[in-house]
């Protein structure tokens, strides 16, 4: 991940003269924020993989029928996120004002640290899980979303396992 970035910071180093100074600032505050992300998302792994369902949750969630770990992916997804907040919306804030600029100066350089940031950051597939997530019954929907450590980060693999004993 550090290689990457640096990568992202040389690209947006390298941007030519002819980007106008806005344009220079917004590529900064791009990579300003860009680390203080990626230095708050390793905390939110972190704390994913320490994670450890308790015997509570885990009778919590055998009460709960197999289609609810379906809901899982998308439930760590919005775990991870709210865990790295506000930093990930700031990274999303200076990137959206990049690419406003951008469109003024029209920058190749300016485009592929863009390109390379939301490939980096945002390139997951949420689409499968938000589509698992909301095909479950309502009820289902509210049930887990009451339960307190889903709102954390989590180990998805070790809830799967140990709430319905199987991998998924």
């Amino acid at each position: 991940m550090l290689s990457r970035l640096l990568i992202l910071c040389f690209m947006s180093t390298s941007v030519s003269a002819a980007v106008s100074e806005d344009g220079k600032f917004a590529s900064l505050m791009v990579q300003v924020n860009l680390t203080k992300y990626e230095r708050k998302s390793g905390l939110c792994h972190q704390q994913m993989r320490n994670f450890k369902l308790r015997e509570e949750d885990k009778i919590q969630l055998k009460a709960l029928p197999h289609e609810a770990s379906d809901a899982l992916g998308k439930l760590l997804d919005d775990a991870l996120n709210s865990c790295a907040q506000p930093e990930l919306f700031n990274l999303s804030k200076s990137i959206l004002v990049l690419e406003e600029q951008n469109k003024l100066d029209n920058s190749t350089a300016i485009t592929s640290q863009i390109e390379g940031i939301r490939k980096l950051i945002f390139s997951k597939n949420i689409i499968a899980e938000e589509r698992a997530y909301d095909n479950l019954p309502i009820s289902l929907k509210e049930k887990l979303e009451k339960i307190e450590f889903l709102k954390k980060p989590f180990d998805l693999f070790e809830v799967i396992e140990q709430a319905w004993d199987a991998p998924q």
